[in-house]
């Protein structure tokens, strides 16, 4: 999979919660069933109905933003958070019944289980937001150099707590003053084996503000063979950002090495995937597109369908479908309008763009005709998002948030990215984040 950031901290509290989680499981059933419970766990797939439990738990988890809040700000929040998730498990639980009993625990262990996990979870939680981040703490981060690259990854950290990051300061030959985020001066390039033994950061992140000043590689090959982590900046903010720095993007980066060209097998695997999830999305929300319909056909006057010439998959034009929502603005539809634009109805027709092959449910935004000419135009490497198809929903959505303001290169970057880390695992992470952001109407 692709390399996502994820903090030290929610890392950890994911694995301590697993075990957590399968703990409570299996102590409630030693404690409840009145027959011999490993013939329950192994023969009669109880392990599996477990794994299958606890997985959507921390999924519940996930979907509750709890691994993005680590400290706990409210502790009655808290614990309706923690019911709806367990809500969530019940309400998978009934799925997998229906789909094969075998699969489901037995209603005497989960409810059970669902009330010891409230009140654990709660207070490991507690516990992990005083005590255990403390312990953990923030690794430590020294820049070398004082490029703009390193100065927006240090304002990027600054505005980002729960990273659980912390700039200590920089070493630099120049007397520039660096903003606040950058920590304080700590002395010259030349001391900086002195510098490293007395601040003992854990990583360094090299950026010098002009590269053809004297890089100090005898003493950063020094700390390296001494243990310590070493980055080089634009890659550090790639890994932490999740995006990928058009103006330190060389031509040579894009024309001749192969990072940003996906390979035609992941095409063709990503390509058949999607066809396949679309064809089962097309039967299960036919009624849904015919009830949508209807009550546009009802309240708009004129066609039912609206196109829009896209452009695709090296650079081939498309017909985008969707139903057509009368007005632009929010404020000139009616009801029944805003009802079907805010759980996207109206996208529904883009299912028939996948099943012809045109674009897939992950990837760049379909971009018009006529702005991307003109974007191609204008800004270096854009026609290299045609490397892939189009998507539904892709690695830009999910990271711009519905309220930041259009700014077409950091949307390159992010497609960037998507296209160096291409991957069915980034596909599905994708896939289950704008899930959640769906069902919580927030938008992705």
């Amino acid at each position: 999979m692709s390399r996502i950031f994820v903090p030290v901290g929610a890392l950890a509290l994911l694995f301590s919660e697993v075990l957590l989680i399968a703990s409570c499981f299996l102590v409630v059933t030693f404690l409840i069933l009145n027959v011999d419970p490993t013939v329950f766990l192994v023969a009669d797939n109880g392990l599996l109905r477990i794994a299958l439990a606890g997985a959507s738990i921390l999924f519940g988890l996930y979907f509750e933003d709890l691994y993005v809040n680590l400290y706990v700000k409210s502790r009655v929040l808290l614990v309706q958070q923690l019911s709806l998730v367990m809500g969530i498990a019940l309400l998978a639980q009934g799925f997998l019944g229906y789909v094969n009993d075998r699969f489901r625990l037995p209603f005497r262990l989960m409810v059970p289980a669902c009330a010891v996990l409230v009140a654990a979870l709660f207070a490991w939680r507690l516990v992990y937001s005083v005590f255990v981040l403390r312990v953990v703490g923030a690794q430590r981060i020294l820049l070398v150099g004082m490029c703009p690259v390193l100065l927006e990854m240090a304002a990027y950290i600054g505005a980002n707590p729960g990273l659980g990051l912390q700039v200590i300061g920089y070493v630099d030959d120049s007397g520039d003053p660096a903003p606040p985020e950058a920590g304080k001066l700590l002395g010259p390039l030349s001391a900086l084996p002195r510098i490293a033994a007395e601040a003992a950061p854990d990583r360094l992140v090299v950026g010098l503000a002009e590269r053809r000043r004297q890089m100090p590689i005898a003493d950063l090959l020094q700390l390296r063979y001494g243990g310590m982590a070493i980055d080089e900046a634009s890659t550090a903010y790639e890994q932490l950002c999740g995006r990928v720095l058009l103006d330190e993007l060389r031509p040579s980066e894009v024309l001749l090495s192969g990072a940003f060209r996906p390979r035609a097998q992941r095409l063709v695997y990503q390509t058949l995937g999607h066809w396949v999830l679309a064809s089962i999305l097309t039967v299960l929300s036919a009624p849904l597109l015919l009830l949508a319909a209807l009550l546009l056909k009802l309240s708009v006057r004129g066609p039912l369908l609206s196109r829009q010439a896209c452009v695709g998959l090296g650079g081939q034009p498309f017909q985008l479908y969707s139903l057509r929502l009368a007005g632009a603005a929010e404020q000139s539809r009616n009801r029944v309008q805003r009802l079907v634009a805010r759980w996207r109805l109206h996208t529904l027709p883009h299912l028939w763009n996948v099943l012809r092959g045109e674009i897939c449910f992950v990837g760049p935004r379909a971009e018009r005709t006529e702005f991307a000419n003109v974007l191609c135009e204008r800004i270096p490497f854009y026609r290299q998002r045609y490397a892939v198809k189009p998507g539904l929903t892709g690695w830009a959505q999910i990271n711009t948030p519905p309220d930041q303001p259009e700014d077409t290169l950091r949307r390159l970057e992010y497609d960037f990215y998507y296209l160096k880390h291409f991957s069915r695992g980034l596909d599905a992470y994708i896939l289950v984040h704008t899930v959640r952001e769906l069902l919580l109407s927030r938008g992705a």
